[in-house]
């Protein structure tokens, strides 16, 4: 005998505005989605107005945070005594944050350098780190600041003698610390969208109603 299985229930939510019913599809897919690209899940799910003013603002608030720090403000780094904070916040969208990861464990790990050519969410190199000459023959020639005679040879590698994340600093001035604001603000507020994705927008609760008034006591 045949066994029927009951349709797989859909979780919904309810628009605060208007009452609508918002069917959230996979709120698991949707939110990981949404932090991978910021307005992505709403748009899977059709809520088309939302998901597209969350990609455009926050993308933009990234993109001008990447443009005014030249791509070096987004990185992930763990090394004792100044790990990058910041890149708690920027790990709200997943777009920046994977590769940020993936290019920092391929730098500090036997490769020795990273994935991209243009080192773009690499970490910057402290002194004393050794490189592959690849690399370091790489930044001798696209990065301003640092020349080849900062390295030292330490066959088969290359030792850096200074410390790169002073030189951005130095070079860009206050655009690194606003770029860095720009991208942390965009990570952190993607998480809200995350949310949103996951679980639908958020209800105010109703407030209870005054109670009515009696009519008037009489007078004696």
């Amino acid at each position: 005998m045949a066994t029927q299985h009951s349709p797989r229930q859909r979780l919904i939510a309810l628009s605060p505005d208007d009452g609508a019913v918002i069917d959230l599809r996979n709120p698991f897919l949707a939110a990981a989605l949404s932090w991978l690209v910021p307005g992505l899940g709403q748009l899977y799910q059709g809520r088309r107005f939302k998901g597209g003013l969350c990609m455009a603002s926050l993308l933009a608030c990234l993109v001008v945070g990447l443009w005014l720090g030249d791509g070096r403000v987004v990185y992930a780094a763990w090394r004792p005594g100044e790990p990058r904070l910041a890149f708690i916040g920027q790990s709200g969208i997943g777009a920046v944050a994977i590769p940020a990861v993936l290019q920092s464990l391929r730098l500090h790990g036997p490769a020795q350098e990273p994935y991209f050519a243009s080192g773009l969410f690499a970490p910057p190199l402290r002194p004393g780190q050794l490189v592959t000459p690849t690399y370091a023959g790489r930044l001798a020639r696209t990065e301003p600041g640092v020349a080849a005679d900062d390295f030292f040879d330490r066959p088969p590698l290359k030792q850096f003698r200074r410390d790169q994340l002073s030189i951005w600093q130095r070079r860009l001035g206050r655009r690194f610390e606003i770029g860095t604001l720009y991208t942390v603000i965009a990570g952190m507020l993607n998480v809200l969208v995350v949310l949103d994705a996951f679980a639908g927008p958020l209800r105010t609760p109703a407030r209870d109603a005054p109670p009515e008034a009696g009519p008037p006591a009489g007078k004696d």
